[in-house]
């Protein structure tokens, strides 16, 4: 990424990714809701790719349930948090690799049934060039499941997003545990703000839901179901399928 789509934003994230979103009731629903929506009758044998893995919290939630997954990431500090979590947890079917989905690149050895894209189509430089590269990776029916904002947050569902975090972190870690958490909430609460006003510069996407279909179209995918999710409803969720 370049450094106005926040090259760098991420690998400093990478420090307090995990803390903060393992206790975010917000992301805990977005999770749930991404899982409960997989198709019951997949195969455990399919290959997902999850694009924009991060520190790989839903690559390494697919690979537990017994699928072969693929997480790529830019940055080198979230894919080091990712492996070194793959080694504790000793799944075999789960890779990591570096990957710059801004560059064009290739996965040759691999057949992927279906895509993971989790808050990352937002960050590319050209989102419609991203899915047209997804698409190749994909057969006839194969499917795209994304989450991506597709409005701005407010300060008041900021600041509760906050107060739900440290909420949950005091409850599971007694209350003098603030003092680890409350300087993450307040960096993410920084990041969000610093995404909110590059948004309106238009280096960061959102896309409500006309606009996320329609691009979905230009690049060969319909969708297959959408619905509202994460903070304060504030991003959709959706499936599209390869036509």
């Amino acid at each position: 990424m370049k450094n106005g789509r926040g090259y760098r934003l991420w690998d400093l994230m990478a420090f307090f990714y995990d803390q903060f979103f393992k206790r975010f009731p917000p992301y805990q629903k977005l999770q749930k809701e991404i899982i409960e929506n997989l198709n019951n009758s997949q195969n455990p044998a399919d290959l997902f790719l999850d694009a924009g893995c991060g520190t790989g919290i839903m690559s390494i939630e697919l690979a537990e349930r017994g699928y072969f997954v693929v997480g790529v990431d830019r940055s080198l500090e979230m894919l080091e948090r990712a492996r070194n979590k793959k080694e504790r947890k000793r799944l075999d079917n789960l890779i990591f690799l570096e990957r710059d989905l801004n560059n064009d690149f290739n996965l040759p050895e691999y057949s992927f049934n279906k895509i993971f894209m989790i808050h990352s189509l937002y960050l590319m430089n050209d989102p419609k060039a991203a899915l047209q590269k997804l698409a190749s990776f994909l057969p006839q029916g194969g499917e795209l499941v994304m989450c991506n904002p597709c409005r701005r947050l407010t300060f008041k569902e900021l600041w509760n997003g906050g107060y739900s975090f440290i909420r949950e972190s005091t409850r599971e870690n007694g209350i003098l545990s603030i003092l680890f958490f409350l300087p993450i909430t307040l960096a993410m609460g920084t990041l969000n703000f610093v995404i909110q006003h590059r948004k309106k510069k238009q280096i960061f996407h959102r896309w409500e839901e006309k606009e996320i279909s329609d691009l979905l179209k230009s690049c060969g995918f319909q969708v297959k179901w959408l619905e509202e999710s994460c903070l304060a409803n504030s991003h959709l969720l959706l499936c599209a399928v390869k036509g």
